[in-house]
């Protein structure tokens, strides 16, 4: 399980010595260890975005709003791309554009939903595109929300907060 640290740990566990973990610091520990470092207040758990754009300004863009604001952010350039992520770092929630070359975001989410590990077929999606008729296309393509391009980066982190509490 992916943590971030919030306060160092202040006892060992288990004869092991754990105060090597640093204040703002991203590690992957096992369920057990977790579960005790998240009883202590030590840590919180890190959610995973999967961001897809074939744009790599905007990526960047993207990655810096959502990283600052304490998300781990991976990163596709087109569908194809990313369905290949999926099951290696299984995102917490998922922003897609919809027209990207190889794959585009219509045949990502046909394929996504598809797919026989349910929780990765069920992964809320966020649409960030600037097609002129994205609006309509939320409910086709069952996603959770729409942000368009260019986008405000308070209106993509409040998105990305209400897609995970879903």
């Amino acid at each position: 399980m992916r943590l971030r640290i919030c306060r160092p740990p202040t006892r060992k566990i288990d004869g092991f010595d754990v105060d090597t973990h640093c204040a703002g610091s991203i590690c992957e520990l096992g369920p057990q260890l977790a579960n005790v470092f998240m009883a202590e207040g030590w840590a919180e758990p890190v959610a995973r975005v999967l961001l897809i754009d074939d744009d790599a300004d905007l990526r960047a863009l993207t990655m810096s709003v959502l990283e600052r604001d304490g998300y781990d952010v991976v990163e596709a350039r087109h569908g194809n791309e990313a369905i290949r992520m999926l099951a290696e770092y299984s995102p917490d929630v998922i922003v897609l554009d919809l027209e990207m070359p190889v794959m585009d975001g219509w045949q990502f989410r046909a394929e996504q939903q598809s797919l026989p590990d349910a929780r990765l077929a069920n992964i809320p999606v966020l649409l960030m595109t600037a097609v002129s008729s994205a609006e309509e296309q939320v409910a086709p393509l069952r996603a959770v929300g729409l942000i368009p391009k260019p986008f405000d980066p308070d209106r993509l982190l409040a998105a990305i907060r209400a897609a995970l509490q879903a």
